[in-house]
């Protein structure tokens, strides 16, 4: 079966937006093993009653259904030689850029209450940091080549070299991740600079995060 460029294209994006769409249920899992254990009711915290019960609406099972189910689709829709509407994988990416924003809030917010458990904190940074990757990979490549014949008209990216596909926008992300937070996207416009600026304070916060649940892991254990 022979498929076009642009197919080919949106066959990547979708796997990588169910990718997105694991690592959001398994998150959501993971607080939720986290709530049979009375968690709430012993430390009686709203921060951490907002979390679980945003977990339990990211993990009920129609929503799951739908991260999971819509991608397949989609998929037999580019198989049977249909195109998916761009805005309709727009909106899907939007979610978990939503996703992303919410969950890094609540996040910060449990900083300031008593550490759960280790087996939460190591699931935050095992899930929440691959997460956010995808998540900017993605965001950075749709900003950069939204209604433009070539990319890197906005954000350029400091290791590419020749010409630029999706993948090398998630490659700069987890670079960015590795280089000890150091950012391998460059605003080139106000917009591009802004968009870089958020992706570095952000990036620099998600390790911090690290950190702290990593010293908060050892704490517990020792």
């Amino acid at each position: 079966m022979n498929l076009s460029i642009h197919k080919l294209g949106q066959i990547k994006e979708l796997l990588a937006l169910t990718v997105l769409g694991l690592l959001s249920s398994l998150s959501a899992s993971l607080l939720l093993k986290e709530a049979t254990s009375d968690v709430i009711s012993q430390h009686g915290n709203p921060i951490i009653h907002a979390y679980f019960e945003f977990a339990r609406l990211i993990h009920h099972p129609l929503n799951v259904l739908i991260l999971f189910l819509a991608p397949t689709i989609w998929l037999l829709a580019l198989l049977s030689n249909y195109s998916i509407p761009r805005l309709a994988l727009d909106c899907f990416g939007g979610y978990f850029v939503f996703r992303l924003l919410i969950g890094l809030i609540f996040v910060n917010g449990l900083l300031f209450v008593p550490a759960v458990s280790p087996s939460l904190l190591l699931g935050q940074i095992l899930v929440f940091i691959p997460f956010f990757v995808m998540v900017w990979g993605w965001l950075i490549w749709r900003v950069d080549c939204f209604g433009r014949e070539s990319p890197q008209q906005i954000v350029a990216l400091s290791e590419a070299q020749g010409p630029c596909t999706s993948f090398d926008y998630y490659h700069t992300s987890i670079y960015s991740v590795l280089n000890q937070g150091k950012s391998g996207f460059v605003g080139k416009t106000r917009s591009g600079r802004l968009l870089v600026l958020i992706h570095h304070l952000m990036l620099i916060n998600v390790l911090g995060l690290a950190l702290a649940r990593v010293y908060g892991l050892l704490q517990k254990m020792l």
